[in-house]
C-alpha cells in the first residue's frame, strides 16, 4: 500500500541544561544499574525543544510506501528505505529529492536488512542478510561494489564507522550458549574481518525459534519489535544494545568503550526482557525496556494473534545517574535512524499533521 497523503518530517533538536563536560570525572564511578522490576517517580526534562517540519516532494514516482522508514537524517540529507520493497529515497534537507532507486531483485538484493550512508563520499552500503552480501551503491543507485559477508557470521546490522570501515553486529538467530563477540569491524571494500570490539557475550538468546508439527512441517516464529531501537548510532557515538547483554555501552569514533548502564533481573533470566536506548544527549538517555519472553510468545501466536506486549520507558539522568520513568512517554525516540547527537525526529502523513494543527496541538510553527 502506498501512502496517498504528503509525508512530513519534524526535527526536534534537543537543547541540555548542562553539559557533559561538567560531569565527565564521573566516569570512574559505578555503573548506573537499572532495576527493570522496581518502580521510579517521574520526571519532567530540563531541555527545550525546537521543532523544524519538513515537506516532502510527493510526485507519481515519489510515492513513500508504509514500510518505508527514516534510516539517515543530516543538516543535508534524510534518507529513506522500504525494507521489504527494496525502495530507497534519498530528499535534501528542504524536503526536495535527490535520488530514489531500487535495485530489488536480478543481480541486486532480495531485501534491505540493513543500511549505512556514508554522506561525505556518497556511498550507500546495503545488507542483504539472505544472500550475505553487501552491495554498496552510488546515491543515484549505480552499483560500484559488492563482496559476501565474513564466513560463519550471520550479520543483522551495519552501521559506517569510518572511511575505510564498518561496524557489525553479528547475531545468532536460535541462540547458542558458546561466548561470542556480537561487534566487529569490516573493510568496507573487502568485507574482511580487521577487528573485534571488545565486547563478549556468554550467552545469545534466539530471537527466531521453531517448533515442529509433525515430522514434515514446523512453525517458525520471530521477535520483530518496531519501537525498539536496539543498537542505534547518534553522531559518532555508538550504542551498543542487544537481547543477549545486560550492559549497553557508547563507542566512541576512537574505538573506546564506555559502559552507560546495566540492569537487573539479568537478560538471561527465565522471564527476558532488554534494555536498549532511544535517545541520547549530552544530560539524558531515554531507555526503552522490551519483553522476550519465549513461553509466553509462542503460546500467543500459536492462538494465531500477534504478540505485541507494551514496554516500559525510563530515563536516565546522566549527571545524577539516576532513573526515572519517561514522563514523555517515548516521544523524543529515535528508531535506529543514524542522527546527530541532541536530535529527534518523527514521520507523519501530511493529514495527521493537518489534524493536530487544526486541534492546536503541533509545536513550533509549520
Amino acid at each position: 500500500m502506498k501512502l496517498i497523503s504528503v509525508i512530513v518530517y519534524i526535527s526536534l533538536t534537543i537543547i541540555p541544561i548542562n553539559s557533559l563536560s561538567q560531569y565527565n570525572d564521573q566516569f570512574d564511578k559505578p555503573i548506573p544499574v537499572l532495576d527493570k522490576s522496581k518502580s521510579y517517580p517521574s520526571k519532567e526534562l530540563e531541555f527545550k525543544a525546537q521543532y523544524k517540519y519538513v515537506l516532502l516532494e510527493t510526485s507519481r514516482e515519489v510515492l513513500l510506501g508504509e514500510n518505508c522508514k527514516l534510516k539517515f537524517a543530516s543538516e543535508n540529507r534524510l534518507l529513506f528505505a522500504d525494507e521489504y520493497g527494496g525502495d530507497i529515497f534519498i530528499f535534501d534537507i528542504n524536503g526536495k529529492i535527490y535520488s530514489k532507486f531500487n535495485q530489488k531483485g536480478g543481480l541486486g538484493y532480495t531485501s534491505i536488512t540493513s543500511i549505512a550512508y556514508d554522506e561525505s563520499k556518497n556511498e550507500l552500503f546495503i545488507l542483504d542478510r539472505i544472500r550475505k552480501k553487501i552491495y554498496v551503491f552510488s546515491e543515484k543507485g549505480a552499483l560500484l561494489r559488492s563482496f559476501k559477508t565474513p564466513k560463519e557470521t550471520f550479520i543483522a546490522e551495519i552501521y559506517n564507522f569510518n572511511d575505510s570501515t564498518l561496524l557489525a553486529f553479528d547475531e545468532n538467530l536460535i541462540g547458542t550458549d558458546k561466548p561470542t563477540k556480537p561487534y566487529f569491524f569490516i573493510s568496507r571494500n573487502s568485507g574482511n574481518i580487521i577487528g573485534y570490539v571488545n565486547i563478549t557475550v556468554e550467552k545469545v538468546n534466539a530471537t527466531q525459534f521453531m517448533e515442529s508439527i509433525s515430522e514434515n512441517e514446523s512453525l517458525s516464529y520471530s521477535f520483530i519489535y518496531t519501537g525498539i531501537p536496539d543498537n542505534c548510532k547518534f553522531g559518532n557515538d555508538f550504542i551498543l544494545s542487544n537481547k543477549s547483554m545486560d550492559t549497553v555501552y557508547v563507542l566512541r569514533a576512537d574505538k573506546s568503550l564506555e559502559p552507560l548502564f546495566t540492569q537487573i533481573p539479568s537478560v538471561h533470566s527465565e522471564h527476558t526482557t532488554a534494555a536498549s536506548v532511544g535517545m541520547f544527549t549530552d544530560k539524558y538517555l531515554q531507555i526503552c525496556v522490551a519483553d522476550y519472553d519465549i513461553s509466553a510468545a509462542t503460546k500467543t501466536m500459536k492462538s494465531g494473534k500477534t504478540w505485541n506486549p507494551p514496554f516500559k520507558l525510563y530515563i536516565l539522568d546522566r549527571e545524577t545517574r539516576e532513573f526515572y520513568r519517561d514522563s514523555e512517554k517515548g516521544k523524543y525516540t529515535v528508531h535506529k535512524t543514524d542522527t546527530s547527537l541532541n536530535h529527534a525526529y518523527s514521520v507523519m502523513p501530511a493529514i495527521i499533521l493537518i489534524e493536530k494543527n487544526k486541534l492546536e496541538r503541533l509545536k513550533g510553527e509549520l
